[in-house]
């Protein structure tokens, strides 16, 4: 279970320019209620969405090895977490994410989504101050 809160996941999700506000809205509210099953905190929310036009995002349609091809509908969320995040933590993040946007009718095999850690000691979220250490407890 998640003990600090300040330690709030950064995620980017790259996207074809297809997609209206209030689509986005829903793949954000999705994202959210994601972080929230993971313990995150309810009121800490950092997203960005990059949509690109149709020729500027190409992804492989069936790499690596999928039952099926990829769709226009394709999203690519990049989750920037502390450095040290546990895997086991990462893939429940990752199944609550493809859980929750296909309750919004992204077809899961158009969800990529890949973990970066950093040093909490490599940024600050505003002031020129730096964020304590995240402290996870053993569950």
């Amino acid at each position: 279970m998640f003990i600090e809160d300040h330690s709030m996941p950064i995620f980017t999700v790259t996207m074809k320019s297809n997609w209206s506000a209030p689509e986005k809205d829903r793949l954000s509210a999705a994202i959210h209620a994601a972080t929230i099953a993971m313990g995150y905190p309810e009121g800490d929310f950092f997203q960005r969405f990059i949509a690109l036009r149709p020729d500027d995002f190409r992804v492989s349609p069936q790499y690596p090895g999928l039952p099926k091809p990829r769709t226009e509908q394709t999203l690519l969320i990049e989750v920037l977490l502390s450095a040290g995040t546990e895997t086991s933590r990462k893939k429940k993040l990752a199944l609550h994410l493809v859980k929750n946007l296909a309750e919004e009718g992204v077809d899961a095999n158009d969800i990529m989504v890949f973990f970066v850690e950093t040093d909490r000691s490599s940024g600050s979220f505003g002031g020129g101050v730096f964020a304590p250490p995240v402290v996870f407890d053993s569950q």
